[in-house]
């Protein structure tokens, strides 16, 4: 019994940690028609070149990407383990990606001394091996002059 009481925390709560989770890890079916796509978080420096942070997450990418989306982003998926716990209030969603860049920012300044004009976040469809198979479109990104996240949706 010691052992389930966290499991019904987490249940009760909504919390998506490992190993207490209520999220469907295996809960989609995989096959030839499913989509998979991958992210790409790009800085823009002063004089226009862009540099790919894939090295600069401070994590492994998974981890990263799965923190975006967990605690920032939020899902897609009109189902999803999230549903209720993260608003889809337009106020609220740029409240939370302002506050995952403004730490992001932090962390890149103190522990890579990068120092950027925005970064911005593309999106590519893949296969399941990861070969892209449609260009990188942006989604969005975050100016640090006016410390804002745009949507370009």
């Amino acid at each position: 019994m010691v052992l389930l009481l966290p499991n019904l925390f987490v249940v009760v709560m909504g919390i998506e940690s490992f190993p207490y989770t209520c999220a469907p890890m295996f809960g989609h079916y995989v096959d030839d028609n499913t989509n998979f796509y991958v992210l790409k978080f790009e800085g823009l420096t002063d004089d226009g070149e862009k540099i790919d942070l894939v090295d600069y997450y401070g994590k492994l990418e998974i981890y990263f990407v799965r923190h975006f989306f967990s605690k920032a982003y939020g899902s897609i998926d009109p189902i999803n383990p999230f549903s209720g716990r993260l608003s889809d209030n337009e106020e609220d969603f740029l409240k939370r990606m302002d506050i995952f860049f403004e730490n992001y920012k932090t962390f890149l300044e103190k522990e890579h001394e990068l120092f950027f004009n925005r970064i911005d976040i593309s999106v590519a469809k893949v296969d399941a091996k990861r070969n892209i198979l449609k260009d990188y479109k942006l989604m969005g990104y975050y100016d640090f002059n006016t410390e804002s996240y745009f949507s370009t949706q």
